[in-house]
């Protein structure tokens, strides 16, 4: 077979992996009272595995997830995080039980968690798909 039979194969194969790779974006959220416009992902990985508790400005960080069976949460911590899902809930467990961090709060739906980090001063969050929202800021992520 050569090159000019294979093109056709080769633009589809290529396109797929492009589709692919776009429906599985993050998008990380804040509330607005979060001044904050990037994120490295070395940051968030910081602040979604307990390791960070506050923003730069001193206040709270409030932490929302979905649940552990949810696709989103599932993409968010393999792909973002580069862990398993299994190993973030067992993180989760040992800093809770250890008294180390409180557990974070979870919304079962997208539109729920956007709804609640719109409404709670200090959030962040994750969603597969942007959505408009009064009350919530996109986060840019880029790596260090």
């Amino acid at each position: 077979m050569n090159l000019k039979q294979c093109a056709p194969q080769l633009i589809a194969f290529v396109i797929s992996i492009s589709i692919a790779q776009q429906s599985y974006a993050i998008e990380i959220i804040v509330n607005e009272s979060v001044n904050l416009s990037k994120i490295s992902y070395q940051q968030l990985k910081s602040i979604y595995l307990g390791q960070q508790s506050h923003w730069p400005s001193g206040n709270l960080i409030k932490l929302y997830k979905l649940p552990s069976t949810h696709q989103t949460h599932q993409l968010f911590v393999k792909n973002t995080l580069g862990l398993y899902p299994y190993q973030f809930n067992r993180r989760w467990q040992k800093l809770v039980f250890s008294g180390f961090a409180a557990k974070p709060n979870e919304a079962f739906t997208e539109q729920e968690l956007a709804k609640v980090v719109a409404n709670t001063p200090g959030a962040i969050g994750y969603i597969e798909n942007k959505i408009t929202m009064k009350g919530v800021r996109y986060v840019e992520l880029f790596d260090e």
